[in-house]
């Protein structure tokens, strides 16, 4: 198993002699534990490397002081699916009301090795089948982004909704591999994340459709900062994914989807906007139809862009 196979597990703890044992035995079996002392800014750890599975310990107050850790966590409006496992001692977990505390499983102190990581499997388990997160990002998948669109749709709430795609993702796959094809992405979706983060809203929203396509929401007023952030960090960072003699040539060569060879410019990333205030939208097949033909237009414009659709 690669590095990059491994479910990264984020280990929360008060010092480190209380995190090692549990990391050391993550890594034994299979895991990547990452440890993180009190103190550390955790959700900025989370959104530098999604874990698919954080464990903290009950009682554990937010890094800025306000509330709980897990109701941090859990209230985060991008990662927020990402499972929590609770570990508690038997004395508190008695009088807990299960109903009121946004944990996705809890172990009781002293707890065995076998039983923590039988509770990070099954939390695995179960969000690979509730959540249908993409694996490769930690981002919500294909199903939960409909879900997400079809709520804010019934309840009137008027959004934006952005579809972004990387141009010329392919040749570059097929030139340097997937392995290198994959830190794109895994870039792409951080890029993303990062920028509605800033925005300091509670209404963003962030997706990973699957391969080099993505959805984000954002409040009407905020999503045109969003696109220029996002397409600014990309053009940014992207050159430093390629050797450098294709980086000063700013073109590589590989083949077509017909196999034929060909030269193909630096990726850029396309994206196209559908603002519900501005369009006439009924159902998420109306969104589905405006945004394909806006991207169809964004992707003829040479490098990145982004478009937004202002028919009505």
């Amino acid at each position: 198993m690669t590095l990059e196979a491994k479910p990264r597990i984020l280990v929360v703890e008060h010092s480190q002699d209380a995190c090692l044992p549990i990391v050391s035995a993550l890594d034994a079996a299979g895991f990547r534990g990452v440890a993180v002392y009190t103190g550390t800014a955790i959700l900025s750890t989370i959104y530098a490397d999604p874990p698919q599975c954080v464990i903290v310990p009950h009682g554990l107050p937010s890094t800025s002081g306000q509330g709980l850790l897990l109701d941090q966590l859990k209230n985060d409006n991008v990662y927020g699916h990402v499972p929590v496992i609770l570990t508690i001692a038997k004395e508190e977990a008695d009088g807990i009301d299960w109903g009121r505390v946004p944990a996705d499983d809890y172990v009781v102190r002293p707890f065995t090795q076998g039983e923590l990581l039988s509770r990070v499997r099954l939390c695995l388990a179960r969000t690979t089948r509730d959540v249908n997160a993409n694996p490769l990002t930690g981002l919500p998948g294909n199903i939960s982004i409909l879900r997400e669109a079809e709520r804010r749709l019934t309840a009137g709430q008027p959004f934006a909704m952005a579809y972004a795609d990387i141009d010329h993702f392919k040749p570059y796959n097929d030139k340097y591999g997937f392995a290198r094809g994959d830190e794109v992405l895994r870039m792409t979706g951080r890029i993303i994340v990062n920028a509605l983060a800033s925005l300091g809203s509670a209404e963003t929203y962030v997706g990973h459709v699957g391969g080099d396509d993505f959805i984000f929401i954002a409040p009407p007023s905020m999503i045109v900062r969003a696109c220029e952030e996002i397409v600014r960090n990309f053009d940014l960072i992207v050159p430093n994914f390629y050797d450098e003699n294709d980086r000063s040539q700013g073109c590589i060569h590989s083949v077509d989807r017909q196999g034929n060879p060909a030269v193909f410019s630096l990726m850029g990333l396309s994206v196209a906007v559908v603002d519900t205030q501005i369009s006439s939208i009924l159902h998420l097949a109306d969104i589905s139809s405006r945004a394909a033909g806006v991207k169809k237009v964004a992707k003829t414009i040479s490098g990145s862009n982004y478009i937004v659709d202002r028919r009505k």
